[in-house]
C-alpha cells in the first residue's frame, strides 16, 4: 500500500460500490464531506457554491467526500483480509504468456524469488507505465500538458474557516486547499508558470511553497508537510481494454488530469465492473463473451472522461487571456447562481457519476 495520501476525492458511484462490501460507512467517518467551495481572487473571497447536495435525489452520497487513497487503500486491504484473502506486495510480473485455456506468469516475489501463477485470466493494474500494456502491445496515445503541477499535505495557518474547499483564482492558473480529517490539514494543488523548466525530481519544496503563496495572494503559513511532489499532467488511453484473457484497468488503460477528481475513481469503478463479470463467468453462471462488454463500456468512458476532464482542466489552467478574464472576474460572481439551478446540479452529479455502466448495481447482486 501507499504511504502517501495521493489521490483525496470519491464520488458518489464509488461510495455506492463502497455500500455493497460494506465499507462506506467506514469511508465517511474517516473522511471529510465537501460541502462548499469557497472562490477567491485577488485575495479576497468573490463567490461561494453549495455542494453539500448537490446530487440529492440521484444517490444516497450526493456529495464527494475527501478521504485520502492511502486510506481507501487500507479499508479495502482489511475487507480482503476479512475475507481471508492476501495480497502479495512487492511482488513483481516479470512475463506472461497467455493461450485458449489460461495465462501463466512469471513473477518475482518480495524476498526475489522466481514463482509461476497460472490462472483463468489476468488483470493489469500497474500503472502509466505498465509492463504489461506494454507487452500486449496496445497503443496509449494521447498529450502531455507541459506546465508542471504540485501537491503537498500540510497545515494552513490563515484566516479561513476549515469548511471549504478553497480555491484562489489567478491569470495564471491558481492553487487549491482541500480540506483533509483534522485541524487546519489541506491538500495544496496547483501549478508552475510556463517558464519554470525545472524537472520534476529537481524542485525543491521552499519553491513549492512561494509558489503557494504567490498565487494565494493571502496571508497565510504553510507547516507540519506531510509529503509533496511534483507532475506534469497526461491525458492519454488505451485503444483497447483487454486482449484475449489479459484485461487492463485504472492508469494502466488510462490516465488524465486531476480536474474532477475522478483518477481513483475510475480505477475502482474499472475493477468493480471487471470484477464481478468475471465472478458470474468463473462460477460458470455466464458465457465469457460477458467480459467483452468490459472494454465496450470502460472504453467508452475513458473516451468521455478524458473529454470532459480536458475541458475543466483547460479553464482551470489554461494561460489565455480570455480564460484567464472568465476564471478570475466572471466565474466567481455568477458560480453560485449556476449551481442553485437543479437542471445544473443535476447534470453535473451525472457527468461525474457517468463513469459507473449501467449495468453494474443490477446484475453484481447475483455474484
Amino acid at each position: 500500500m501507499t504511504p502517501y495520501s495521493k489521490a483525496i476525492g470519491i464520488h458518489a458511484r464509488t461510495l455506492e460500490i463502497y455500500e455493497q462490501i460494506g465499507v462506506a460507512q467506514k469511508a465517511i467517518n474517516q473522511g471529510t464531506i465537501a460541502g462548499k467551495v469557497r472562490l477567491l481572487a485577488g485575495g479576497a473571497v468573490r463567490g461561494e457554491m453549495d455542494l453539500s447536495h448537490i446530487g440529492e435525489g440521484l444517490s444516497p452520497y450526493p456529495y464527494v467526500l475527501m478521504l485520502e487513497q492511502s486510506k481507501n487503500e487500507r479499508l479495502l486491504y482489511e475487507y480482503l483480509q476479512r475475507h481471508r484473502k492476501e495480497v502479495l506486495w512487492k511482488t513483481e510480473l516479470e512475463s506472461f504468456l497467455q493461450t485458449e485455456a489460461g495465462v501463466t506468469a512469471q513473477v518475482k516475489t518480495a524476498d526475489g524469488a522466481s514463482q509461476t501463477i497460472e490462472a483463468r485470466y489476468l488483470v493489469g493494474c500497474d500503472g502509466a507505465k505498465s509492463s504489461t500494456r506494454h507487452a500486449l502491445g496496445l497503443e496509449f496515445t494521447g498529450s502531455t500538458f507541459e506546465r508542471m503541477f504540485y501537491v503537498a499535505d500540510a497545515q494552513v495557518e490563515w484566516q479561513l474557516n476549515h469548511d471549504a474547499l478553497h480555491v484562489c483564482l489567478a491569470k495564471e492558473a491558481g492553487v487549491a486547499f482541500f480540506p483533509l480529517k483534522g485541524d487546519k490539514r489541506y491538500r495544496i494543488v496547483g501549478v508552475f508558470p510556463e517558464e519554470f523548466a525545472k524537472e520534476e525530481g529537481d524542485v525543491l519544496y521552499e519553491e513549492i511553497e512561494q509558489r503557494i503563496k504567490e498565487q494565494a495572494n493571502l496571508a497565510l503559513d504553510v507547516h507540519d508537510v506531510e509529503w509533496f511532489s511534483t507532475y506534469k499532467v497526461h491525458t492519454r488511453h488505451v485503444s483497447n481494454f483487454s486482449a484475449g484473457r489479459c484485461f487492463l484497468a485504472g492508469d494502466a488503460a488510462h490516465v488524465h488530469s486531476p480536474a474532477g477528481a475522478q483518477g481513483m475513481n475510475t480505477g475502482i469503478q474499472d475493477g468493480y465492473n471487471l470484477a464481478w463479470k468475471m465472478a458470474l463467468v468463473l462460477r460458470g453462471k455466464a458465457e465469457g463473451k460477458l467480459l467483452d462488454t468490459y472494454n465496450e463500456e470502460r472504453l467508452e468512458n475513458a473516451k468521455h472522461l478524458l473529454h470532459t476532464t480536458d475541458r475543466l482542466f483547460q479553464f482551470a489552467a489554461g494561460s489565455e487571456w480570455f480564460l484567464a478574464f472568465l476564471r478570475t472576474h466572471v466565474f466567481p460572481s455568477v458560480a453560485k447562481y449556476i449551481l442553485s439551478l437543479g437542471t445544473v446540479r443535476r447534470f453535473l452529479f451525472r457527468s461525474f457519476r457517468k463513469s459507473a455502466s449501467t449495468i453494474d448495481t443490477a446484475l453484481s447482486a447475483s455474484t
